[in-house]
């Protein structure tokens, strides 16, 4: 692999794999966003996770070898993350402590990428029962001793991270720079948009689940903390859940149909 820059790639099929892999990215959470929408509509259904929408997926006809593909794709974006950790791209004006968390959220990103490739292979090849890792994390952690501790500053980094996201869009830090020459004007602004909303929509669920995490810790109760499956289960018995479900899954929804505007006219792969 050559580089001209941190920001660039020379060698186009690396650069073309990337990029698939953001439409990959985005596939799964259009995926996630219909089905959380669908199961807001039709209250006998329940809203399902990555995993579950993976399975759903997996279900249909020729379903399976679309689960295979998008596990081969997505890990063209986990090579992004980790080129990103190497290089940190745009990053040179940024302090030591900053260039460290996001050298770290780089990597975090690619392992949560990974698995969820994984977790498709483990779908398509039947490799066995699937447990929620972050309940089953939990469960251990509460065996230790300041395991409740770990649990809730778990929880409070995971709304950290929820809050920066919902800044990011506010902003439209979080929003990819696209090839102006090659973009129609009212794509972009539409993709910029619909970015925002989706990127605000990831932030809302970061924070409720880092909000059950904290939750989790102070009463105990494992079965709290998880991921994006146990806040909507957590969602749809509140009051209001319903509509959040509905919010958060238009979110995503819009996220996904980002990412694949973003698959096709991003300025770099990197960055």
């Amino acid at each position: 692999m050559t580089y001209r820059s941190p920001e660039k790639i020379t060698n186009p099929w690396l650069k073309r794999y990337i990029l698939i892999g953001y439409a990959a990215k985005g596939t799964i959470y259009l995926l996630i966003g219909v089905l959380v929408v669908q199961a807001a509509i039709i209250s006998r259904q329940e809203a399902t996770g990555t995993y579950l929408s993976l399975t759903w997926l997996a279900s249909h006809p020729l379903g399976k070898l679309f689960v295979f593909f998008l596990a081969i794709a997505l890990m063209g974006y986990v090579i992004r993350r980790l080129l990103q950790a190497i290089y940190m791209p745009g990053s040179s004006q940024v302090s030591g402590w900053k260039r460290f968390g996001k050298r770290v959220g780089y990597i975090m990103s690619g392992f949560t990428y990974t698995g969820v490739a994984y977790s498709a292979m483990n779908i398509v090849f039947e490799l066995g029962e699937h447990d929620d890792t972050i309940e089953d994390l939990a469960d251990e952690l509460f065996e230790q001793p300041l395991g409740e501790w770990l649990i809730f500053l778990g929880g409070v980094a995971t709304i950290t991270i929820g809050i920066f996201y919902i800044f990011g869009a506010y902003t439209g830090s979080y929003i990819s720079e696209f090839e102006s020459a090659e973009i129609h004007r009212q794509l972009e602004q539409w993709s910029r948009r619909i970015g925002k909303i989706g990127v605000a929509a990831r932030g809302v669920s970061f924070v409720l689940s880092g909000a059950l995490l904290i939750q989790a810790a102070i009463v105990g109760n494992s079965e709290l903390a998880g991921g994006l499956q146990n806040v909507f289960r957590v969602l749809a018995t509140r009051p209001l859940g319903l509509l959040w479900l509905l919010a958060i899954g238009v979110g995503l929804i819009g996220y996904g149909l980002y990412m694949f505007v973003a698959s096709g006219y991003r300025r770099y792969a990197l960055r």
